[in-house]
């Protein structure tokens, strides 16, 4: 007989300290009525077990926490340990990296399994540097993604990816990354073009090929206005340095880590939101990166690289400019224009308030817990 309330395990090999996909999936589950836990990996700064809105989330520890082979094989052994010992219905997997263990746990307990691909792995730029570890990871999923009930990605070109890939899957069901629009920051009336910082805001991790080099360039052409950088990695002294460089330190400011609620009230007050993703893979060519809903939900017109998705979004909804990346000309000349030109500006700004109605957390919300709901019904 099935339990009274169904229960739903989230599995992912990040320590999960803003995981927005997982956090927005497990919440939305638990509002929903459903018992949710998280396993995620254990790291020095956080603590095993914490509590997000009635969630628990369980962190593994393990000795090779930092990377390499002995990470993924340890994490999924020890992820198996745990899960064989719960009691759950639906084992909802983030990943590649956890679905040897999701495999395993459902051909030993009578659980649905939902495979959440962030990304395409195949795709992944370190394996273009690492083949041997590409070719074993993708022997991997093509074996073991016929485990999984439900496969979910996060928009339609990965869903033609992963289909095109594996012919026998059933097709991929699309949950976007998209953020709650009922959040106080954006119920709220937003700022229009004058009550607004004369800034240009990148939020995200500091990565090669997400066009930041070419973003410091472009400052230095630009006439008026400063640029905010919120985030941090592995490329954050090479853009000091760069800054230093370019003399442009006056105006351009490292803002480091913030909290959500600061970076939703960073976010409301700029007036140009960057995102300039270089089409150097699959995942950087078809990127959704959360950033790019949330400069819409701010009502903050966007600068984005022409690759696919982009393009195809802002098909949809002008939210902003579409620049090529490599022309530093072309992406300063956007800035100025944006930061200079109130009709312009409100135009997009307009067209964000539009687009926001669609792509908003609560649409993708029912066609989750419409998954969940016939999980739990086969069952």
């Amino acid at each position: 007989m099935k339990k009274a309330i169904p229960k739903i395990v989230h599995a992912t090999i990040s320590p999960c300290q803003d995981e927005r996909r997982i956090f927005n999936e497990a919440l939305s589950a638990s509002r929903a009525g459903y018992l949710v836990e998280i396993y995620a990996l254990k790291v020095p700064e956080v603590e095993e077990i914490t509590l997000l809105s009635g969630v628990i989330i369980r962190r593994i520890s393990i000795k090779f926490w930092k990377g390499g082979p002995l990470k993924f094989i340890i994490f999924n052994w020890r992820l198996s340990w745990k899960l064989i010992k719960e009691d759950f219905d639906i084992l909802h997997l983030h990943d590649l990296w956890v679905l040897p263990a999701g495999a395993l746990i459902s051909f030993l307990k009578n659980c649905k399994v939902i495979y959440d691909a962030h990304e395409f792995a195949r795709g992944l730029e370190i394996f273009q540097k690492k083949q041997l570890s590409g070719r074993i990871w993708a022997i991997t999923e093509k074996i073991l993604i016929r485990r999984a009930d439900v496969i979910l990605t996060i928009n339609s070109f990965h869903q033609k990816l992963f289909s095109g890939t594996y012919k026998k899957i059933s097709k991929p069901e699309i949950i976007f990354n998209f953020p709650i629009l009922g959040r106080k920051y954006f119920k709220d009336r937003l700022p229009q073009f004058r009550d607004r910082r004369n800034a240009i805001l990148y939020q995200g991790i500091f990565k090669n090929h997400r066009g930041l080099k070419q973003l410091l360039e472009a400052m230095t052409l630009v006439k008026s206005g400063c640029l905010d950088l919120v985030g941090f990695g592995e490329i954050e002294l090479e853009l000091n340095q760069m800054v230093k460089l370019l003399n442009i330190d006056k105006i351009v400011r490292f803002k480091g880590r913030v909290s959500w609620d600061q970076l939703l009230n960073e976010t409301c007050n700029a007036k140009i939101g960057i995102v300039l993703f270089e089409p150097v893979g699959l995942n950087y060519q078809y990127a959704s990166p959360n950033k790019f809903f949330e400069y819409v939900m701010a009502g903050t017109p966007i600068i984005a690289s022409n690759i696919a998705t982009f393009k195809e979004y802002l098909s949809i909804y002008e939210v902003g400019i579409l620049v090529n990346i490599e022309s530093t000309e072309e992406i300063a000349q956007a800035i100025q224009r944006l930061l200079t030109d109130e009709k312009k500006w409100t135009y997009h700004h307009l067209n964000c308030l539009k687009a926001r109605e669609h792509w908003n957390w609560e649409t993708q919300e029912h066609k989750l817990i419409n998954i969940y709901k016939k999980c739990v019904f086969e069952s």
